[in-house]
């Protein structure tokens, strides 16, 4: 089993989502050194799977969706690769007609347990330097306008940031 760019560039980002707070995908991509598109479609897989938060326009961005302890290594690479599965005979034992004969199939099946068990680690443990203390929750959007003039109005800004018109 080989993990994909795709699973590699979500680890990536969530890290640095987990360690900015908000942010735009925008600024992840150039940080991270991601084609913006290939982020954008990345980034949707991980708001499906409830691992970030999306929000378009002034103030919005990328977020965690949840607290960085409740997300693991191994349902990012899940929310872009699918369930992981080193052989197509553990995820279907029943498709499989050697199942009953086949002198593998156990030691595969320990095999895939060890490998979850391992990507089972909270990004909390990844993103915290030794000694440091991790970012524990989400980063909330904020409920009032960014750009108002104080009166409950808000104004439109411009800008070139693809985040900001959708594109995260």
């Amino acid at each position: 089993m080989l993990v994909t760019r795709e699973a590699d560039y979500a680890v990536r980002c969530v890290v640095e989502v987990a360690r900015t707070g908000r942010t735009s995908a925008a600024q992840v991509a150039r940080v991270q050194g991601i084609s913006p598109t290939f982020l954008g479609k990345i980034v949707q897989s991980l708001a499906r799977a409830g691992i970030l938060a999306t929000r378009r326009g002034v103030g919005g961005g990328i977020a965690l969706a949840k607290p960085v302890t409740d997300i693991t290594l191994l349902q990012v690479i899940e929310a872009v690769e699918g369930p992981l599965c080193i052989n197509e005979c553990l995820q279907s034992p029943a498709r499989c007609g050697h199942v009953q004969e086949c002198p593998a199939f156990p030691f595969l099946c320990e095999a895939q347990a060890r490998l979850r068990e391992t990507l089972d680690v909270s990004f909390d443990r990844l993103v915290a330097p030794t000694g440091a203390e991790p970012i524990l929750a989400p980063v909330a959007f904020p409920t009032e306008p960014v750009n108002g003039n104080g009166n409950g109005e808000r104004r439109r800004a411009r800008t070139a940031d693809p985040a900001a018109r959708g594109g995260a």
